[in-house]
């Protein structure tokens, strides 16, 4: 670990945030958001979902969801279990 704080920073997630302030505004305090009408956000990503599918077409939008990915571009993973020094990974 070269930078401790760095590590503690990477490693929090949004539960672990008491406040933020942004341009000297607090926008979350206590880890509760403050000011923000998280209802209507929803709303409007659900709206924008929706445009994009219809404006897509079902088809389009369920390959986009589910992509065809050539096996030959899957690499291993390392963050699992598993053996990641494959010759397919490591190769040129």
């Amino acid at each position: 670990m070269l930078d401790p704080y760095e590590h503690v920073a990477f490693q929090a997630r949004r539960g672990d945030v008491h406040t933020v302030l942004v341009n000297g505004r607090v926008v979350k305090h206590e880890h509760r958001l403050v000011g923000v009408d998280l209802a209507a956000a929803r709303r409007e990503v659900e709206r924008t979902v929706e445009y994009l599918r219809v404006t897509l077409g079902e088809e389009a939008w369920q390959k986009g969801m589910n992509p065809d990915i050539p096996e030959t571009e899957i690499l291993d993973n390392p963050y699992t279990y598993t053996d990641c020094h494959s010759a397919a990974t490591h190769s040129r």
